[in-house]
């Protein structure tokens, strides 16, 4: 008897869990679900710690300095971080920006583009890595900054388990970067002889612009940007092919990849396509969200490819989902995206022409079409009381499927603006985990003790008399997690996996089942 009702006490968590919610703005953060704080910021990355305090990286509106500020669960700012709740973050003396945040071991570490006036205007990148409490890691770089000055920007952080750092970028115009250091700020001579790989389009009137770097499941490296045609009077017809590429663990092109390691893709021929944001799923392909412009105005694009850069075609039309969010010609731009563990696919950015722009989020099916239960059309937008002008760059998605957004708000009446204000919300929604989609909702399994502590042996038991022919963890994120498990038949051990949710999948005759449980 105590068997069963633990089970079905374990099935009814499960499903209360994941019970999918529709998206709606969350009255716990600042009593609305929206903050406004102060002038001439923009939040532009957004990370979300364990304990649910939101870390923002706020760049400046024009010229000055970044900064990261921490904000509790309620939306209050969190003084006990750097001065006040804010660390500033001054690498030139004319403009420091964030253009990518990563956090690892509970520290953050950032990339960005300086802009400086010493010895004539000019521009380079620079990575740093900030402690826990809100200042400089003094084991990175030199007094937790490394500066690049031989390259031009820095478009995009990664980092794999070790702590090894990858950034991107513009070398030259013509030429983009994929730069790997270990967790200190040297670079790691054995990847491509110098710690650097070059690739350039062998043209100075074709420019590569990289937006994003992510690590696949085989810790190569994918970036995606675009190429396009350089506005400099050259001839020729315009052009942006949404660019893919992917390095091999030594920094080489790989050549298994597309065409060389590099994939150009269009929706149309007469289309112009961008990529923003590269995303991995458990299967190794590759999800690239970003925008296209058909010569009236931008709409959000999905493409999926397969591994080897294929399109896949069982995906929207050849592999691609375009979306004009209203159907109505509006400019909309996509700044974001996240790939849910749920295998549904989150896009936000903004939506609206003249005065009134909104916040907008769009949720996708793992198959491109709109999720209606998510919101009427899959599409969730809002503004800011009177603020009547905002857009959405910075995004984050909590284990409990709470979204947090930031970008800008400003009023504007008659295409006059007033003051840019930096501007953050929170949503509620839900998801499950990735990779699980053929499990059975009914859940037949005994898992014990749980929440269990490290070291401690895990067991199951089957309601039924069936083998477990395979079992399978996954992080709270609905990756699998292989590192930090110690797994046999009816057996688990958390050996050193970090404290937090994990799910169980386990396979029988008779199909897969999924259990949540807790390391402590």
């Amino acid at each position: 008897m105590k068997k069963a009702y633990l089970c079905f006490l374990s099935m009814m968590l499960y499903h209360l869990s994941f019970s999918q919610i529709p998206c709606s703005l969350d009255p716990t953060f600042d009593s609305d679900g929206t903050l406004i704080v102060s002038t001439s910021r923009l939040a532009e990355h957004i990370i979300i710690q364990d304990d649910g305090k939101i870390v923002v990286a706020c760049n400046p509106f024009g010229n000055g300095s970044a900064q990261i500020r921490r904000y509790n669960v309620d939306g209050t700012l969190d003084l006990s971080y750097g001065s006040s709740g804010t660390f500033t973050v001054t690498v030139a003396e004319v403009a420091t920006r964030i253009n990518g945040m990563v956090m690892y071991n509970n520290n953050i570490y950032i990339c960005g583009t300086t802009t400086t006036n010493i010895g004539g205007t000019n521009t380079y990148p620079y990575t740093a890595a900030i402690t826990t409490n809100g200042g400089y890691l003094s084991s990175f770089g030199i007094s937790g900054v490394k500066k690049f000055t031989n390259l031009y920007t820095c478009e995009g952080i990664v980092m794999d388990n070790t702590g090894n750092i990858y950034i991107s970028g513009s070398y030259n115009l013509d030429e983009l970067y994929v730069l790997k250091t270990d967790v200190n700020g040297n670079p790691d001579l054995t990847y491509d002889g110098d710690g650097m790989a070059l690739e350039e389009t062998g043209d100075i009137n074709r420019w590569y612009q990289v937006a994003d770097i992510q690590l696949d499941n085989n810790n190569q490296v994918v970036i995606t940007g675009k190429k396009m045609k350089a506005n400099n009077g050259s001839p020729g017809p315009a052009f942006w092919n949404m660019m893919v590429m992917r390095f091999q663990t030594n920094g080489s092109l790989d050549n298994t990849f597309a065409t060389g390691g590099i994939g150009l893709y269009n929706s149309d021929q007469n289309e112009f396509d961008e990529g923003v944001q590269i995303h991995v799923t458990p299967n190794n392909q590759y999800i690239v969200c970003g925008n296209t412009y058909d010569d009236v105005d931008y709409d959000y694009n999905v493409l999926k490819l397969n591994n080897n850069g294929s399109t896949d075609n069982s995906f929207g039309t050849n592999g691609w989902i375009l979306n004009d969010l209203l159907n109505t010609n509006d400019m909309e731009n996509n700044l974001n995206s996240a790939l849910l563990p749920d295998g549904r696919i989150l896009l936000t950015g903004n939506q609206g022409d003249g005065d009134t722009v909104y916040f907008s989020l769009l949720m996708l099916e793992s198959d491109g079409s709109r999720d209606i239960s998510f919101a009427p059309d899959g599409l969730f937008t809002h503004v800011f009381g009177v603020n009547n002008n905002s857009s959405s760059s910075g995004m984050a998605v909590d284990d409990n499927g709470k979204i947090v957004l930031g970008g800008y708000t400003r009023t504007c009446v008659n295409g006059t603006c007033g003051p840019l204000y930096m501007a953050l919300s929170r949503y509620n929604s839900s998801f499950g985990p990735a990779g699980l989609a053929e499990t059975k909702e009914e859940n037949n399994i005994l898992l014990y003790p749980n929440p269990a502590g490290r070291n401690e042996m895990i067991h199951l038991e089957l309601e039924s008399n069936e083998e477990i022919t395979d079992l399978i963890i996954y992080n709270a994120s609905g990756q699998v997690q292989n590192a930090g498990f110690m797994v046999q038949s009816n057996s688990l051990m958390a050996t050193s996996a970090p404290s937090g949710t994990y799910f169980c999948k386990v396979t029988t005759q008779s199909g897969n089942s999924i259990i949540q449980f807790v390391i402590e």
